[in-house]
């Protein structure tokens, strides 16, 4: 678009065809006028006439900072009153910033081939430009800064402090019991407010912490490297329980259904960070694998997670316990349930995270049954014959 200002064309890329020496105090007006062209010509959505209203013999750096933020202003309200998305709101406000910058870069380019940047006009561009990001920033999406007739504003502080214990026996007797205590904070400000033009801010700030601490109380002895594995065990397996929240995982069990995990076969699974290689024995795990999945597969993941839990609770240090598979089953029921992952989610996805860990725990933790009642069980069969 080209600005006209008779007799001689300003708005030019040939500088040389303008006589400016001739043109005396019409200089400012004509820089005013390069200005305002492009600025309407790079700002989406402006035209020449929506700037027209200001009178270039009266020019101020106000007056063009204000009728372009409520220009942008009324565009960006526009959109959200027609539903427009928090991330388009903020695309078209970046546009709307980026044809400012462009136009002011471009205008200055101009008036610089014309030997007019300089001295009172200079100064008036660059004070111009200074108050039209100004005022901008005060409408970005977002921003608290926004001068606002209306404002409502709140806070919200939450903590919560859970605790947990488990006990399990030695094969002495023992009994151990691990005590755990999963401290949650939350912290929330938020805010909204608007002005007499329909302008509209909002603002939310969220803070949110969590921690699990873990001690041990034990009746009867344990030596040091009795109490050094059962702390790698909970170390593990809190890992383990962190990991099963995962999306890949959670993916992984619903692409895996129906089929049946023998935990025989992780001991056969050769895992790397990114590759997994199955031995031929394992088929199934290679099955989920092999799902048309992205480079990190779900099935790699729950297989990862499968294995670590079978060599938290299956190693030879922790052949002191009765039942190391009850007590890691029961240590990741535990810490599962407790984390907030879980207690803050709906009933339906409760439901999913349960049916999930059973089939983790009944496949890499089977339980036996026990000595008393497998002899029940034989001489039932025997009584009966």
């Amino acid at each position: 678009m080209k600005i006209q200002s008779p007799p001689t064309q300003i708005y030019s890329s040939r500088p040389q065809s303008v006589p400016v020496a001739e043109r005396g105090n019409g200089k400012s007006q004509d820089a005013t006028q390069v200005l305002l062209g492009k600025l309407a010509e790079k700002i989406p959505g402006m035209t020449t006439e929506k700037l027209s209203g200001l009178d270039a013999q009266n020019f101020t750096p106000d007056k063009v900072a204000g009728r372009i933020s409520d220009f942008v202003a009324a565009g960006l309200a526009a959109a959200k009153n027609r539903g427009a998305s928090d991330e388009r709101l903020q695309q078209m406000y970046d546009a709307a910033l980026k044809g400012v910058e462009t136009g002011f870069k471009e205008a200055r380019e101009i008036l610089d081939n014309l030997n007019v940047l300089q001295g009172d006009i200079k100064t008036q561009v660059d004070e111009t430009e200074q108050k039209t990001f100004d005022a901008l920033a005060e409408i970005a999406p977002g921003s608290r800064d926004a001068v606002a007739q209306a404002v409502l504003g709140a806070a919200e502080r939450y903590r919560n402090a859970e605790d947990m214990s488990l006990t399990v026996k030695t094969q002495d007797g023992d009994e151990v019991t691990i005590n755990f205590s999963r401290n949650q904070s939350y912290d929330a400000t938020y805010g909204a407010g608007a002005d007499s033009q329909g302008n509209s801010v909002a603002w939310m700030d969220v803070s949110r912490s969590e921690s699990t601490q873990y001690q041990f109380s034990v009746k009867g002895e344990l030596d040091e490297g009795e109490i050094e594995a059962l702390q790698q065990m909970v170390r593990d397996i809190s890992g383990v329980a962190d990991e099963f929240f995962n999306g890949d995982v959670q993916k992984a069990f619903e692409q895996s259904a129906g089929i049946r995990f023998d935990s025989s076969e992780l001991s056969s699974m050769d895992l790397s960070m990114s590759y997994s290689r199955s031995l031929s024995q394992a088929a199934s795990y290679e099955q989920v694998g092999s799902l048309e999945q992205p480079a990190d597969k779900p099935g790699l993941r729950l297989g990862q997670l499968m294995k670590d839990l079978a060599e938290s609770v299956g190693a030879p240090s922790l052949g002191f316990l009765q039942s190391p598979s009850q007590a890691g089953r029961d240590l990741m029921t535990g810490l599962v349930e407790q984390d907030g992952r879980f207690s803050d989610a709906i009933k339906e996805l409760q439901d999913s995270y349960r049916n999930n860990l059973k089939q983790l725990l009944d496949t890499v933790l089977p339980l036996k049954a026990e000595p008393a009642a497998e002899s029940a069980a034989e001489n039932g069969s025997t009584d009966k014959a």
